[in-house]
């Protein structure tokens, strides 16, 4: 019995047995490469579909005769000209598919990671491949030939792809990488960390616990003792 997100293209069934579900994986080449070479873009300036733009879309590549590029948007093709178009987003971007089984979040600069070290990069390399162990997802960096920025692509079932999703951000946090994921919360230990220091005037602040504050005690006619 499959779930909406057991599809060939996805490689993901889920079958009953004994009363009782489990997830069989099938590793299927075509759908490690769906997503491979595909970066987000954003779209500005159109004025024959104005409701367009600021969407964030996948860019399918230039097409030379045409001299526009081919966005994905709602599972549609859509030839755009280079002027409409924004080859670097926000890092944290985010881009649902395949009914929410697949997402699409843009991380950074292409440089930083060519700026890492060997070793550094294998542990960077190591640690996406936990998370994927731990949510049972399959994480695959994606690093697109000239781009300027890279995302990663995190498949699963859609109710494991937030609690992943905000894991991946700490992780990439560890390695000076940050970015924010509309939608998905901060972890506890980020929101005390912020919650710790605030900076006033330059100087940074400690705040503490929050304290009740002094009661006040008045006479009968309103005036303070």
């Amino acid at each position: 019995r499959p779930t909406n997100c057991s599809d060939r293209r996805f490689g993901r069934f889920t079958v009953a047995i004994c009363g009782g579900w489990i997830q069989l994986h099938i590793l299927c080449n075509a759908v490690q490469s769906r997503m491979a070479g595909l970066a987000a873009v954003r779209l500005r300036g159109l004025k024959a579909a104005p409701h367009l733009n600021d969407r964030l879309g996948l860019c399918h590549g230039f097409v030379e005769e045409t001299g526009r590029w081919q966005v994905e948007l709602d599972g549609e093709i859509k030839a755009v000209k280079s002027d409409n178009l924004l080859q670097s987003v926000e890092p944290g971007s985010l881009i649902f598919l395949e009914n929410r089984c697949l997402a699409h979040i843009t991380v950074g600069r292409t440089a930083l990671l060519d700026q890492m070290d060997e070793e550094v990069r294998e542990t960077l390399n190591s640690d996406l491949y936990a998370l994927g162990e731990r949510f049972d997802v399959r994480v695959e960096l994606n690093i697109v030939e000239g781009w300027p920025q890279f995302s990663v692509l995190v498949r699963g079932v859609p109710e494991q792809l937030p609690p992943s999703l905000q894991d991946l951000r700490a992780i990439f946090g560890h390695y000076d990488i940050a970015f924010n994921v509309e939608g998905i919360r901060k972890t506890t230990e980020e929101e005390e960390a912020e919650a710790e220091s605030v900076e006033v005037e330059g100087m940074e602040v400690k705040s503490m616990g929050r304290r009740e504050g002094r009661r006040v005690i008045t006479d009968r006619y309103g005036r303070s003792r």
